[in-house]
């Protein structure tokens, strides 16, 4: 990449200059920050008076964005040269400098220099960005639309995008515009200002449009700032100024705190002649950063919360309690741990849960989503048997168990299942130290209710068992005699159950508690057992 941008460079030679930014290719598929700035001085139409810092304005704010301390910005193209900055020229700047743009890169596009305006009944009012070979006179066939410029920069493949316009389209003394014969005659005729200019697209996200003026106003030069104002104090809210522009204080520099720094410093400066105007919506896992290191940009990256579903469109997201959003638009969420909640259009809850977001992360609300797929699950644990007759038991004892879950039938909460266990023991009677062989075979079903915060669920649960024991004992005679009992019960109980996923499977923690009658001999009695088993979970 680092060849391709030399030689590439060397087409606008003396137009075209890159700073000190970082080269090593190990950074090419990591986010990177991009900045294109344009300044023109010069032009060859004698109707177009010369500016004084239309080039300076965008060297120095490239500088500011090149330099490590300051915007850090990985590459900064600059161009001023008036050879390099025709139309065609800026055309060709623009494709190159976007050429290669990923989906998580930033990239600044700024212009300085004179603006104009047309007038007339069909198209209105149009803004135009006069290149060094723009004839004043012929602003439509030579100038470069602002409209135009706007939906490129918003068609770009990075997801952080900036214009930032220094220039004006007035025509009034003393400013960075001026206006043809004809228009200013057409405006002479008109009561006020020209009509606001239309059909401009509306920012999308992640997108910010920085204007050094509202359109009708001057964006003045000053010689004591050997700047353009607007982009004198621009450049001061990320260098000199950076600490005092940064209003939450948190080592960075975005977009907005710089645009409010500059548009304040030039109204002062001014005296109210030149209001700086900003349209911008942020929506991505950070805002649009001018100042900053990286280690500061990404511990301040947001987390996103996104759907693909098109069953969860118009479903409203809720943070904390905090209606951000509604789907499928993103939402920016900070890091941290945060309840998030999921309504439909008529208010009903369908998924809550308290999750943590890290920083950068990706959160897709269809996984906050109760999986309602049927499942199949394989346990085994360990069982604790006590009550009386448990004497005539061993208290330690192993089971397995599978489970067919059935999410799917019935409301979001309701979770029916089907399961069969295999349970065992041994050991001796403790009073005769007999040894003994036993165990149970159970189907059942359960009914829980699934929470729609955390990934538990707890119900009841009723099972038929087939328990047997085997042992050996003395007949009367004193002859051994080997037992085998098998009798037939049922067990009531419940059981609570915590899932998590682990990649298209989950892990399964399961306590159950159940109550057993049982016949002893001629007695009858019952014992209650714990049950707690881990195993593996599959959807179907």
């Amino acid at each position: 990449m680092s060849m391709t941008l030399a030689l590439l460079a060397s087409t606008w030679a003396g137009g075209l200059e890159t700073g000190d930014s970082r080269r090593d290719l190990d950074e090419v598929y990591k986010p990177r920050r991009v900045a294109l700035l344009i300044g023109v001085d010069r032009y060859q139409d004698p109707d177009l008076t010369p500016l004084k810092f239309a080039a300076k304005d965008a060297r120095d704010l490239g500088a500011v964005l090149d330099d490590e301390a300051y915007g850090d910005f990985d590459r900064v193209m600059t161009i001023t040269a008036q050879t390099a900055t025709t139309r065609e020229g800026i055309e060709k700047a623009l494709r190159f400098a976007t050429a290669d743009l990923q989906r998580d890169d930033t990239f600044v596009l700024y212009m300085s220099g004179h603006g104009t305006l047309t007038l007339d009944a069909v198209d209105g009012t149009q803004l135009w960005f006069l290149p060094s070979d723009g004839q004043l006179s012929q602003a439509r066939e030579t100038g470069i639309d602002v409209a135009w410029l706007e939906d490129q920069v918003a068609d770009v493949a990075a997801r952080r995008r900036v214009l930032i316009m220094d220039t004006c389209h007035n025509g009034r003394e003393g400013s960075r515009s001026q206006l043809s014969g004809d228009v200013a005659s057409r405006l002479d005729g008109l009561r006020g200002e020209a009509p606001a200019p239309r059909g401009a697209r509306e920012v999308s996200e992640s997108e910010a449009r920085l204007f050094a003026a509202e359109y009708y106003q001057p964006a003045m030069e000053a010689t004591e700032l050997a700047n353009g104002v607007y982009t004198h104090f621009l450049i001061e809210s990320i260098s000199d100024g950076a600490r005092q522009a940064d209003l939450d204080g948190d080592g960075l520099v975005d977009v907005a705190e710089a645009h409010d720094w500059a548009r304040d410093k030039t109204m002062t400066y001014t005296g109210g002649l030149q209001t700086p105007r900003a349209e911008y919506r942020i929506v991505g896992r950070e805002d649009i950063y001018l100042a900053g290191n990286q280690a500061t940009r990404t511990a301040a990256e947001r987390a996103l919360i996104a759907a693909t579903d098109s069953l969860l469109a118009s479903a409203h997201v809720l943070v904390d309690g905090q209606p951000r959003g509604v789907l499928p638009e993103v939402v920016a969420v900070e890091p941290g741990t945060h309840t998030i909640e999921i309504r439909d259009a008529q208010g009903r809850t369908l998924a809550k849960r308290v999750t943590h977001l890290r920083a950068g992360e990706t959160l897709m609300v269809e996984d906050l989503m109760p999986d309602t797929r049927p499942a199949v699950e394989v346990l085994g644990g360990a069982l604790l048997r006590h009550g009386p007759g448990a004497d005539a038991w061993h208290t330690g004892a192993a089971e397995m168990e599978l489970r067919l879950r059935r999410p799917d039938m019935g409301p979001a909460w309701f979770e029916p299942d089907l399961h069969a266990r295999l349970n065992g023991w041994s050991g001796d009677v403790a009073a005769e130290s007999v040894p003994v062989n036993a165990g149970a075979v159970s189907l059942g079903m359960g009914l829980s209710a699934r929470s729609q915060r955390l990934p538990i669920s707890v119900g009841p649960s009723l099972d038929a068992l087939a328990q047997w024991r085997r042992f050996e004992d003395f007949d009367s005679s004193g002859q051994q005699v080997d037992h085998a009992q098998l009798r037939p019960t049922v067990a009531l109980g419940g059981a609570s159950a915590l899932r998590v996923p682990v990649g298209d499977r989950y892990l399964v923690a399961r306590y159950d508690l159940r109550w057993i009658p049982y016949s002893y001999g001629d007695q009858d009695t019952s014992y209650t057992q714990h049950g707690l088993a881990i195993g593996l979970g599959s959807h179907l």
